[in-house]
């Protein structure tokens, strides 16, 4: 039985990631209905073609408490399997990091590399013993742990006593260390041996300046030779604290038994102190177009602004207008025009990044260096026209029907439930977020779509980053626009 539900639990899989899921979009502006457009044809068309469109209501029971200690806990129970996803979020990401750029990674890449108690090789014993998958992850806004397992006592028990040891404790050991330390040094290489991990990494420095959201996860080299273990500990101690945390349980456990793994959970960590609020994000105050030399035959494009918080009410708004604009990849608007009309890229993409203050809004694609001004003269154009004028009243339709008719698929599993409770916990959202997405989605109209678009882009004020191959003069191929060269 055993060795079934462990197979179980790989083929289910553990995801990490809050940002929401990518969606298929509409099919040049509107939603391409596929075969059943033959289904008109037949006397039975109606009532199969009103089957097809409607979307199914979607609802997620949850509770949630504080513990003695200061812990929020969010807890969902699902029956249907004998599994449990756990997760602790906390306020712990790059945003924190102050002086050491790269804790906030190293810490929570160290975890399962061993406790005060116990070697890295009797942590990894120790989950497989009982069946259960761990993981750990770390962004700009917040670490988060994970742990999934069979539901029975025994199981769920010593794997929640195990994760409450690897959370509270890590000895962060020198040799430890050391080995971490070489393995992100790598990754920063390769980052920078990329034109568009440079271009990703210039786009948030240049529009964030002196705003903890400048910092890439995982640091710089500098500062990750300099780092201690010293530091890593101070880190933990100060961030992973019941005060600053958010846990999440989904899946068979009663509320008794949820309130008891939470108190085991809470009492292990320190109490701490909740992270202070980030400073305000200021917007651009011009233009800017920044090149950097690198020698690729490709040239990497991110281009955008600040965009929004987690919790702006115009987020559902700007999730329909960012579906047709390039959110969903074949069928919108960017796709159409830079790539399937005139072949100047493989791939375009827009997205809003909201965030605990105001994360990006960013359009990023690759394209020849003989093509970059002329891609780039047309995407901004393509962008100016979209917020002036915005979409038609049936692209905004097909649009929410697309969005609507796939979130009861991300939220069909323990691990996609929980990936949203702690989005909602960490980032104070109401408690009905889920039940009510759809029934938000169909309250944007076309006025909405417009104006949130309106009031959060300008595409006369964007930051426009560029990697590659310089194959004219910036200022011939932009005239008017202010730019410079960058190292």
């Amino acid at each position: 039985m055993i060795g079934f539900m462990q197979r179980l639990l790989m083929g289910v899989g553990l995801s990490t990631a809050l940002a929401l899921p990518v969606w298929a979009g509409p099919e040049h502006g509107g939603v391409s209905p596929g075969p059943l457009t033959a289904l008109t044809r037949l006397q039975s068309a109606p009532a199969l073609l009103a089957e097809r469109d409607q979307t199914p209501a979607v609802h997620v029971a949850l509770k949630r408490w504080t513990t003695a200690e200061g812990l929020r806990v969010l807890w969902s129970r699902n029956t249907q399997l004998p599994l449990l996803d756990v997760r602790v979020v906390f306020d712990a990401g790059a945003a924190r990091e102050g002086e050491h750029a790269g804790v906030a990674a190293a810490v929570s890449s160290l975890l399962e590399e061993g406790t005060t108690t116990r070697s890295a090789q009797q942590v990894a014993e120790g989950f497989e013993e009982v069946g259960a998958q761990f993981s750990a992850a770390s962004y700009r806004d917040m670490a988060l742990v994970s742990v999934r397992v069979m539901s029975d006592a025994a199981r769920r028990d010593a794997a929640t006593a195990l994760l409450s040891e690897v959370i509270s404790a890590p000895r962060f050991a020198d040799k430890d260390w050391q080995r971490m330390q070489e393995s992100m040094r790598l990754s920063l290489r390769q980052r920078l041996q990329s034109p568009a991990g440079r271009a990703g990494q210039s786009f948030y420095q240049l529009l964030y300046g002196a705003h903890p959201y400048a910092r890439m996860p995982g640091g710089d080299i500098d500062s990750i030779n300099a780092m201690t273990p010293a530091d890593l500990q101070a880190f933990h101690q100060r961030y992973y604290t019941a005060q600053n945390g958010v846990l999440v349980l989904v899946g068979d456990i009663s509320r008794a038994d949820a309130e008891a793994l939470a108190e085991r959970v809470s009492q292990a960590l320190p109490v701490g102190e909740k992270a202070p609020a980030l400073p305000a994000v200021k917007p651009l105050a011009k233009p800017e177009r920044v090149h950097q030399v690198f020698p690729s035959e490709q040239v990497s494009v991110v281009m955008g602004a600040v965009g929004i918080s987690r919790g702006d009410t115009d987020y559902f708004a700007l999730m329909v207008g960012n579906e047709l604009l390039g959110g969903s990849g074949f069928g919108t608007l960017l796709t159409r025009e830079l790539r399937e009309k005139r072949g100047l890229t493989y791939s375009v993409t827009s997205r809003f990044i909201p965030m605990r203050a105001a994360g990006p809004f960013q359009i990023s694609f690759s394209t020849r260096h003989d093509q970059a001004a002329e891609a780039l003269s047309l995407t901004r154009q393509l962008l100016s026209d979209f917020v002036r004028q915005g979409p038609s009243e049936a692209d905004v339709s097909a649009a929410k029907a697309n969005l609507s008719q796939a979130f009861p698929r991300s939220v069909a599993s323990n691990a996609q439930v929980a990936s949203f409770l702690a989005m909602i916990g960490f980032y104070e959202l109401p408690d009905r977020f889920i039940d009510d997405y759809i029934g938000q989605l169909a309250a944007v109209d076309l006025a909405h779509v417009r104006a949130a678009m309106s009031r959060h882009i300008q595409p006369e004020r964007l930051l426009v980053v560029t990697v590659g191959r310089l194959a004219a003069s910036p200022e011939a191929a932009e005239k008017g626009n202010r730019w410079r060269l960058s190292k």
